[in-house]
């Protein structure tokens, strides 16, 4: 087992963080009134024992691509200034090894830098700083990318949180339900060459709901989702109106019988490199600073 990274906030929230596995966030709970210590991500040992062959547990980080790219009718390639290269799902982070800056009590700073290994599959100069803190209660991960290249620097970034279903001991997937606001569905083209929107309105998704093929959303009226286990009496929640490029999210889980759920705010859509046309990269200019802020959220309803 790598070294992890132990967080608490006194006796109310407790986090746990392994910078050597990706900056892999593996368990937040908090300290509830009436249902006591709740668990919000999905925790799994083998899972981690098999890193990084399988993630799927906690909060993988992606960058500099979320989901997955086609260039030339092949998947896992996305072309850049001429160049083809290969990038696998979600990119490189969430399967590198990450530095620690500082490391308190309540929270931890990791970074990720460029190496000789990332400028092979990603020509740029970088560095991303994450940090995870508890704070009342919450969870609240911070964000900073900054292009240390001479040149434009494009990229996709997001999270991939595995809540756990259901939320409190006694409860079934299907007292478990997600809460969105108005906003549009988007629907993939053929190859992922673009996307047809959708408006939807406010609703209510069961977590039964078959996801596996993923639902991707777009222009949320709120940056905020809720995740609630009716009978258990428990909320978990994200927001990231703190997230100003965070344009979608994503919700999937690998089958209806798995015991998790996952709520992926992304800054961009599948396939971003290879839309030439409509891409949605975030484009970051020599020197720029790209922030986020997200907070999670556990508490009783």
């Amino acid at each position: 087992m790598a070294n992890l990274v132990e967080l608490s906030d006194g006796d109310e929230a407790r986090a746990l963080v392994a910078p050597e596995l990706g900056g892999w966030l593996l368990r937040y709970a908090r300290a509830l009134p009436r249902q006591g210590w709740t668990e919000a991500i999905h925790f799994s040992q083998p899972v981690v024992d098999r890193y990084p062959l399988q993630m799927y547990a906690g909060n993988p980080l992606l960058f500099p691509l979320v989901s997955y790219n086609i260039t030339g009718g092949k998947e896992h390639f996305y072309e850049w200034a001429g160049k083809v290269y290969p990038l696998p799902q979600h990119g490189f982070a969430r399967r590198s090894v990450w530095k620690v800056l500082d490391r308190q009590a309540s929270y931890v700073t990791m970074e990720l830098a460029d190496s000789a290994a990332t400028r092979e599959v990603y020509p740029f100069s970088f560095t991303h700083r994450v940090t995870y803190r508890l704070e009342g209660g919450r969870l609240i991960f911070t964000q900073e990318i900054t292009n240390r290249s001479g040149e434009v620097m494009p990229f996709g970034t997001g999270i991939h949180p595995y809540f756990h279903i259901p939320l409190a001991p006694g409860s079934r997937r299907e007292d478990c339900m997600v809460m969105l606001p108005a906003c549009q569905k988007a629907v993939a083209r053929p190859q992922m060459a673009g996307f047809d929107l959708e408006p939807q309105a406010a609703t209510i998704v069961s977590v039964s709901q078959d996801v596996s093929g993923t639902l991707l959303l777009t222009d949320l009226s709120e940056k905020r989702i809720a995740l609630l286990d009716q009978r258990g009496g428990i909320e978990v929640s994200l927001d990231w109106s703190k997230a100003p490029g965070y344009k979608h999210v994503a919700l999937w889980s690998k089958s209806i019988d798995d015991p998790f759920y996952c709520i992926e705010p992304w800054t961009s859509l599948p396939n971003a490199f290879g839309r030439v046309a409509d891409h949605d990269l975030v484009l970051l200019q020599p020197g720029e600073v790209f922030r986020a802020e997200i907070v999670f959220d556990i508490r009783s309803v």
